[in-house]
């Protein structure tokens, strides 16, 4: 089943062309990965997919409902964390609850839940300058997680993180996404990233962005020291030149 749809999308600004004719899909369960260099149009597609910005062409569609230009419909981190300063972690991952005016008690109780999920049930108090890179980037997934949206769009949520840190996270996150059945798009310029964690990887490249290309990624290519995985990192680095 699509859950998430993009169709013919472009969009320029100040006469400038940044992506065109971009197609792309999401199915239910479904880890999507967008690799591309920088400035290829990556984050320009997110801020379309997730109604913050129209396109010039085309459409987006939510379990085949119109959503063009609409937010909300989907859960979207970006880059930056984001975490209020000044707010406790348990605060700020209560944001999207109060926000849709949940019962305080009840937010509280879905945010301590899905905090202990997330290897942060000692963090509730604590103040985001208090945590780890890896703990910061944790609380704002679940914050995410907490919109109740059937997709998640996340641009480059490791990349901030050292390398250690950023693998071990990696692997925390496949798990938990798949425990849920989330259907997840994440940004990307990192190869390894992309095959380690996506079920299908869409290349977007060009002076103007569009979908070059789209990979399925196997089961047998997410080791990293196998020779399919060699092989892949091989063929996605010539189509991503």
């Amino acid at each position: 089943m699509v859950v998430l749809e993009g169709k013919g999308l472009g969009k320029s600004y100040e006469g400038e062309k940044i992506i065109e004719n971009v197609s792309l899909r999401v199915e239910k369960g479904e880890m999507v990965c967008l690799l591309g260099v920088s400035g290829v149009g990556k984050s320009t597609l997110f801020n379309i997919l997730s109604g913050l910005e129209m396109p010039d062409e085309g459409d987006v569609f939510l379990k085949g409902e119109c959503v063009t230009g609409k937010s909300g419909k989907v859960g979207y981190m970006q880059q930056s964390d984001l975490l209020l300063p000044f707010k406790s972690v348990i605060r700020n991952v209560m944001t999207p609850l109060i926000l849709k005016k949940t019962d305080k008690k009840a937010a509280r109780r879905e945010a301590e839940a899905i905090l202990e999920e997330f290897d942060l049930g000692e963090c509730f108090d604590m103040l985001p300058r208090e945590l780890s890179g890896g703990m910061r980037q944790r609380a704002a997934l679940a914050r995410t997680f907490l919109t109740g949206c059937d997709v998640m769009l996340l641009d480059e949520p490791f990349s901030a993180l050292d390398a250690i840190t950023r693998g071990k996270m990696q692997d925390w996150f496949r798990t938990v996404i798949k425990r849920h059945g989330l259907s997840t798009v994440f940004i990307t310029h990192d190869i390894d990233e992309a095959i380690l964690l996506s079920d299908r990887i869409y290349v977007l490249s060009g002076k103007v962005g569009c979908i070059t290309d789209e990979i399925l990624v196997d089961i047998s290519e997410r080791d990293s020291s196998s020779e399919d995985f060699i092989r892949l990192k091989k063929e996605i680095i010539e189509k991503v030149k």
